[in-house]
């Protein structure tokens, strides 16, 4: 399992590599022009413009750039922000921090109200499968930042006292900081919830007709040790995989999510950024972002090789 891990971990530095071209390129690609927007003012003397593309690289050959920049990333700096002109890992690990708290409560939610209502579809059917399968219907096509707004609209008209855009720091009030991300990561947990909710139910439903599983129910084993040990244990690998993946994909609806609630975590960073084209922002952003989602994947495959005995990695 080391081996695999170590494997795992190293594959992703070519990803990381190419992932680091494209935003290198995609910068340098938009419009505008890159000195000027260090500069923060478009009122600059050509010779002021060449003084600062000078100093920034920008009349090198475009591939000598990126060495230069990889090369600057490899020692840990990102640059200076174009707005703040601080260091941007100075201010993007706090709002990744967030971001984090917000995606691991939007992530747990998902979860449980995913997993809970996928079983008690497959396993009551009727009715309560009715029920389920509609309101999966309904939040699949409502897109989450609409439900956002819906929520901030309700939540500002009937529950004025919850502070909905008042953000807490988890560490000025602990249970305020959790209160104050509650409605944002409910917003972001309920697209991820159906899905879940959706393979879950197949994935039961299918291990229920196995032979194994009729086996079982024929030697007379109590209902809730099949549940445990046969039904959900075994539908449990597809589930992972698709669990993996859309908590990957909460970091990209977080962007909308932060900026609805006023969240200061990095989908609003990055928001902002890209509205004031602050470029070295923007690339550390996309990196760090692509960095986590390769790591989602490495713990989904640790995590299948724990739930499926036949799954082995050697």
């Amino acid at each position: 399992m080391t081996r695999i891990v170590l494997v795992r971990l190293a594959w992703m530095l070519p990803i990381l590599l190419g992932v680091s071209v494209v935003a290198f390129v995609l910068m340098r690609a938009l419009p505008g022009d890159f000195a000027q927007a260090s500069a923060g003012t478009s009122e600059l003397t050509p010779a002021a413009l060449d003084t600062i593309r000078r100093k920034l690289g920008l009349d090198r050959p475009v591939w000598e750039q990126y060495l230069r920049w990889l090369g600057t990333i490899l020692r840990g700096d990102f640059g200076n922000s174009f707005v703040t002109h601080k260091p941007v890992l100075g201010e993007l690990f706090p709002r990744l921090a967030v971001t984090a708290e917000l995606t691991l409560m939007a992530g747990t939610m998902a979860m449980l109200m995913g997993a809970t209502s996928g079983l008690l579809s497959a396993r009551l059917r009727g009715r309560t499968d009715w029920l389920v399968r509609s309101l999966n219907g309904l939040f699949l096509a409502v897109p989450n930042f609409v439900v956002a707004t819906l929520i901030v609209l309700l939540a500002g008209l009937y529950l004025p006292e919850l502070g909905i855009f008042n953000y807490t720091p988890f560490f000025a009030n602990p249970l305020g900081n959790i209160g104050s991300l509650l409605l944002p990561a409910f917003s972001l947990s309920l697209a991820v919830s159906v899905t879940i909710s959706e393979n879950t139910r197949a994935a039961v439903l299918e291990v229920s007709s196995q032979d194994f599983v009729m086996v079982a129910r024929a030697k007379g084993l109590h209902a809730r040790t099949i549940l445990v040990q046969y039904l959900v244990r075994n539908a449990l690998t597809p589930v992972i995989t698709v669990t993996g993946l859309q908590l990957a994909a909460l970091l990209g609806g977080s962007i909308l999510i932060e900026t609805i609630f006023t969240v200061p975590g990095m989908g609003q960073y990055l928001f902002d950024s890209i509205s004031n084209r602050d470029y070295p922002v923007i690339q550390a952003i996309v990196l760090v972002a692509a960095t986590i989602v390769l790591l989602m994947n490495v713990l989904v495959d640790i995590a299948y090789a724990r739930v499926d005995a036949r799954v082995r990695y050697d």
